[in-house]
């Protein structure tokens, strides 16, 4: 098996998914190459995905054995993309010559739990023409973990093509006992079909048209059980979507700017954050990023959670009681499962089913654990929702015995990572490449491994649910938890503090400290862990130009030994990253660096294509490049790079919420200079709702509170 997974990967893994177009519904992806293809050999990352199974692994399509010329492509929609295409010079199949562009074709595609596509060829010629039309399809039904390289197929085989007359199978009998069903339907039925490749003869009058609809489905069916498709009824799907996008917009007009451009990089933010939702066991999350990651992450759903909280606090209960099913309730190497707990990613495909991969949920995450006590923390903060935690006090105490027992592994008061899996990730922080942690000489962190950010975490956690415990009664937890988080900032600033560089350390590890400059420390911002003494060396080191882009801060210094820019976790530029150390500015007071942040961001969403900010971007420098250079297989969406924007709109204007005190703060706004005036409408602390129109004077940035429903206390701190 090892010999053909070495031809297989030769054969059909290409290197990159840039410019790819993404419509997505649910559990239900499709992913095409900006012409609205999907290659039928080297389509690493295209096809269509339902359940960590490719179910479309080709498509391709031709007018007379000739591919189309694109003119415009669309996916902006999230649930919908638009094609358009024209000809270029051929003889029809009369033997008549059809000019170049004298055929304009439109391909329609939506996805309400399956494709449905409408092709339509318009004959500007004054002469009618006999066409060929013809589609191929392949379906390969390969596991996620296959496509990527991770792990090798299965002994089990996809069937031979069928077709009844109606429609064309392709049908895969897994190893896990699952049959699933690709089912192509055609309106009207091709003039031919042979085996994979679809014909129709169309003929097409001067200035008229002819359409063929194509209606792509998928299907499992387990031994025993009724077939299961993504949704039952394609029509009614439509129209709740059709809803759904509507209320996302909806949402975007509660906050009118006084800026065009970022309005539109908004609304694409919050749109792709709508099209990135999932739900499982009956509630909702964000998937982590299409096409690898479409599936629960317990830090991903959690972090865009919290980058949208004052847009919508009940996707953060959703995600809150999500993440709470899956807390981990016992000891399993194979899944790196300790009690307590957070799952960092569930994956449902044939090598999951299988247990050949430990993604059964997968734990192998040192930071979810804390950034579920944070998400509850912040939920609470909007909403004074004290209930919720009450109904997660059990996970809550299991989280914290995690953090106390089981991540202490040297018995510091550090929280640590180690992998035990065979197959499990070797780092466990967000930066979770192999070579993500080292030491500036090079050489790569030895584990157990604390990782800085994640100290932080830890902290902000404790810190923040003390009040929380003493709402319940539990005061002498709470002041417990205060003196654990007062002694783990001393030990942080003592033990991680590299006085040489005057920086903190990236992470402590089995044999000292991993000591480049990266961004792990400057996301500690955000937790208040680091003392103030240390806060000017910090912020002035990552706007250096070794760290400092200016679109963003990258992951490592050009100036280390592992620095590439295109290094995933080693030099490139993180939206979410930069988004969560610019709310960290805003806390620390450091205005001017939050706003510049802020400026660079926005300057790199109107660079990417449709204002959507990528998973990740190369770490050039933009005096060398004058547009951001891309990532070749970055997630495009991503969930928490869509979320960058809103969350540092929230930093900038100064929000903070205390629901529990009747109390929204407004802390030192600041509108950058490109952005002159924001209403802030609807802004919802508790049960009060709130306007809030932030201008621009000079160098100054001014509130009024345009209206206010309830007695919340709305304090303007200038």
């Amino acid at each position: 098996m090892r010999e053909a997974w070495d031809i297989y990967k030769k054969h059909t893994l290409s290197t990159s998914i840039i410019n790819e177009m993404v419509i997505r519904d649910n559990e239900l992806t499709f992913v095409t190459q900006e012409h609205g293809e999907i290659p039928v050999t080297e389509n690493y990352g295209y096809g269509l995905y339902y359940h960590d199974c490719r179910y479309l692994s080709g498509f391709l399509i031709r007018l007379m054995d000739t591919p189309p010329t694109r003119v415009l492509s669309s996916d902006e929609k999230g649930f919908r993309s638009t094609l358009m295409v024209t000809n270029p010079e051929m003889k029809d199949c009369t033997g008549t010559t059809v000019p170049k562009e004298t055929l304009l074709g439109t391909i329609a595609t939506v996805i309400p739990g399956c494709i449905r596509q409408s092709h339509t060829i318009r004959n500007f010629n004054t002469f009618p023409v006999s066409l060929n039309l013809t589609f191929e399809f392949d379906a390969d039904f390969a596991d996620m973990f296959t496509i990527r390289g991770i792990y090798p197929p299965t002994a089990a085989k996809v069937l031979p093509v069928r077709y009844d007359g109606k429609s064309l199978y392709f049908s895969y009998e897994g190893e896990d006992k699952l049959c699933r069903n690709t089912i192509i339907t055609f309106e009207p039925s091709p003039t031919r079909v042979k085996e994979k490749v679809c014909t129709f003869e169309l003929k097409i009058a001067p200035h008229d048209l002819q359409t063929v609809n194509v209606e792509i489905s998928v299907k499992e069916i387990r031994p025993g059980q009724e077939p299961e498709r993504p949704v039952k009824n394609p029509d009614q799907r439509m129209n709740q979507i059709m809803r759904s996008y509507v209320a996302t917009l909806e949402c975007c007009d509660y906050i009118p700017t006084s800026n065009n451009i970022f309005n539109s990089i908004l609304s694409r933010s919050l749109a792709d954050l709508k099209m990135m939702r999932m739900s499982l066991k009956g509630h909702e999350f964000h998937s982590a990023g299409v096409p690898w990651y479409d599936a629960l992450f317990g830090r991903d759903s959690i972090i865009s959670a919290l980058q949208i909280l004052p847009l919508e606090a009940g996707l953060a209960k959703s995600t809150l009681l999500v993440n709470a099913k899956y807390q981990s309730n016992r000891l399993d190497d194979w899944r790196d499962q300790e009690p307590g707990k957070m799952l960092h990613e569930l994956r449902l495909g044939e090598l999951a089913n299988l247990n050949l991969i430990p993604q059964t949920p997968y734990y192998g995450t040192v930071d979810a654990t804390p950034l579920f006590l944070i998400l509850l923390i912040e939920y609470v903060n909007w909403t004074g929702d004290i209930e919720l935690v009450k109904q997660l006090e059990g996970n809550v105490d299991q989280a914290l015995k995690w953090i106390d027992i089981y991540a202490n592994t040297e018995g510091n008061g550090f929280t640590y990572y180690a992998v035990k899996s065979p197959l499990g990730i070797y780092n466990h922080g967000w930066k979770d490449s192999p070579d993500s942690i080292s030491r500036s000489d090079g050489t790569l962190a030895k584990q157990p491994i604390a990782v800085a950010e994640v100290q932080g975490y830890v902290y902000m956690a404790k810190r923040g649910l003390a009040p929380l415990l003493r709402q319940l009664g539990r005061k002498s937890d709470a002041s417990r938890l205060e003196k654990e988080a007062g002694e783990l900032k001393e030990r942080f600033n003592r033990h991680f503090w590299m006085k040489d560089r005057k920086f903190f350390a990236q992470a402590l590890d089995a044999e000292g400290v991993c000591d480049v400059i990266s961004s792990n420390p400057a996301q500690c911002l955000w937790t208040g862990i680091i003392d103030q003494k240390y806060v000017k060396y910090l912020v002035d080191r990552i706007f250096r130009n070794d760290m400092f882009t200016e679109w963003g801060i990258r992951t490592l210094s050009s100036k280390e030994r592992r620095y590439n820019p295109l290094g995933y976790h080693n030099g490139t530029v993180w939206p979410h990253d930069n988004s969560i150390i610019t709310m960290g500015l805003r806390k620390y007071g450091f205005i001017n660096e939050m706003s510049l942040l802020f400026t660079g961001m926005y300057e790199a969403s109107r660079a990417f294509e449709g204002y959507r900010l990528p998973e990740c971007f190369a770490g050039l420098a933009r005096s060398e490049y004058g547009i951001p250079v891309k990532y070749p297989v970055a997630c495009s969406p991503q969930a928490w790079a869509s979320g960058t924007i809103p969350f540092m709109l929230t930093a900038c204007l100064g929000i903070a919420p205390d629901a529990l005190n009747n109390r929204l703060i407004i802390n030192k706004p600041h509108l950058p200079s490109w952005l002159d005036n924001v209403q802030f409408n609807n802004v919802k602390v508790g049960n009060t709702l709130t306007d809030l129109n932030f201008r621009r004077m000079e160098e100054d940035t001014l509130v009024n509170v345009s209206k206010k429903s309830g007695d919340i206390n709305v304090l303007i701190e200038y």
